[in-house]
This record gives C-alpha cells, sequence and structure tokens, in this order.
C-alpha cells in the first residue's frame, strides 16, 4: 500500500471496497467452479477426475479461510484506521 493510501482515508476506503468485490469474486468463482466440476464429473470419471478433484477440494478448503481473513481485514482493521484519520484529519482542518 502506498504512502498515500495509509494517509488519505477516502483512498483506504477505495481499498476496502476493492477488497469488498475480490472476496465476492473469488466467491463467485469457486461456486462457478464447483458447478462446472460437477457437469464435468458426470462424463470425467477416472482417476485423472478424482485426483483433480480432490486437490480442487483442497485449495477450496483455503479459499474460504482466506475470504474470512481478507474480511476482518477490510471490516476491521482498515475500517478502524480509515475512520481514525477522518477523525484526525477533521481535527486538523479545525485547527488550522
Amino acid at each position: 500500500m502506498a504512502a498515500t493510501v495509509i494517509n488519505n482515508p477516502d483512498s483506504i476506503h477505495e481499498y476496502r471496497d476493492k477488497i469488498g468485490e475480490t472476496i465476492e469474486e473469488l466467491k463467485q468463482q469457486l461456486v462457478k467452479t464447483e458447478s462446472a466440476i460437477e457437469t464435468v464429473s458426470e462424463s470425467w470419471r477416472d482417476e485423472n477426475f478424482q485426483q483433480f478433484q480432490n486437490n480442487f477440494n483442497e485449495d477450496k478448503e483455503k479459499i474460504r479461510p482466506l475470504c474470512e481473513v481478507l474480511l476482518n481485514y477490510k471490516d476491521n482493521l482498515l475500517y478502524q484506521l480509515e475512520q481514525k484519520l477522518r477523525v484526525y484529519t477533521e481535527e486538523t482542518q479545525m485547527h488550522l
């Protein structure tokens, strides 16, 4: 994150929005991929598919916690930083 983002509450807000969009995109892609795998499973039933499906399931179990970590980062840490910077900015402008 660049210095301008760290010191600018509006930039932090935009960054938080981007993280939220990324989380939603990850979740949507996960659903689409699960659906595609289900479709493929109807005709592809050999050992290679089973290995592919197992690998996907392992990756899927990593994506969900990642989404939770990102959501927590967005909604807690970055939100608090944004709010503190807004208060600081307001107080600084009042003293000018």
